[in-house]
């Protein structure tokens, strides 16, 4: 078989990187004194290294995240948040979600939670888990509707994934069927996934707002059991930080920063 028939096949093979490597290994310096077992490790490796890239970036694009430049290492860990740097780290490998335990993040309004939840989520992705965030009133308006093949669909979306993130997570009082469906979908994933929530409450606060019955009984003890839970303190919202920091520098004689001098992070939250 000639040089350009290999590369036909796998281009039709959808080896395309493969392919690439091929052609640029005739002219790299020193590949005369290599084996053909090093030779073909080089082809394998630059496959499986652009397979794994975009198989990361359709993961993050799948997720929807509403902040999917949020990332772990640009946690601030300012005195009065409280955050545990360690927890955070042991976090961010992962290995929760592979035990399938679940995640709540409480704290204020403006906290950064939901910055830290999509930060978290976006580390399960680079490790290739699927992931799904979603605002519990959209949540509800996807599944309180009627029951048919799409609906059935949606929810199956909300259960297989690894990772689903549950932001405004009991903002206001669930009515009778939001609580039931609530409790279908975290039911479902209790076999096969991890779950995260983003709330302003405390889970002392979600029995009242599940209806105080059995459903609420069920969706607290499924959701609380075996959970890790991160509390950022902290009075001040990220964005006053952001502006504090500005009108710091612009003391110091700098005049503003330009804002692609900004860390993102702190322009998201």
């Amino acid at each position: 078989m000639t040089k350009e028939a290999t590369m036909d096949r796998l281009h039709q093979m959808r080896m395309t990187m493969m392919a690439r490597a091929y052609r640029e290994q005739e002219d790299a310096p020193g590949v005369e004194g290599m084996t053909f077992d090093e030779r073909f490790a080089m082809l394998v490796d630059a496959e499986w290294d652009s397979r794994r890239s975009n198989k990361r970036v359709r993961l993050l694009r799948a997720a929807s995240f509403a902040e999917p430049e949020a990332n772990v290492m640009d946690v601030r860990y300012d005195a009065d948040r409280k955050l545990d740097k360690g927890q955070i780290k042991e976090l961010a490998d992962c290995s929760w979600i592979r035990d399938r335990r679940n995640l709540v993040i409480t704290g204020a309004s403006g906290a950064g939670k939901t910055w830290m939840g999509c930060a978290l989520g976006v580390a399960a992705c680079n490790n290739f888990y699927t992931v799904r965030y979603v605002r519990l009133p959209e949540m509800l308006d996807d599944l309180c509707t009627e029951k048919n093949e799409e609906w059935l669909k949606r929810k199956k979306r909300y259960i297989k994934c690894d990772l689903l993130i549950i932001d405004d997570w009991l903002l206001e009082n669930a009515k009778a069927n939001e609580a039931r469906e609530i409790l279908e979908v975290i039911e479902g994933r209790s076999r096969v996934g991890s779950t995260m929530l983003c709330s302003q409450f405390g889970a002392g606060a979600w029995h009242a707002k599940l209806g105080k019955g059995a459903v609420a009984d069920a969706v607290i003890d499924r959701l609380v059991y075996n959970s890790h839970v991160i509390h950022i303190e902290g009075e001040v919202s990220m964005r006053k930080r952001l502006s504090t920091l500005q009108k710091t520098t612009r003391r110091r004689g700098q005049g503003p920063p330009p804002r692609q001098n900004v860390p993102q992070m702190w322009l998201n939250w």
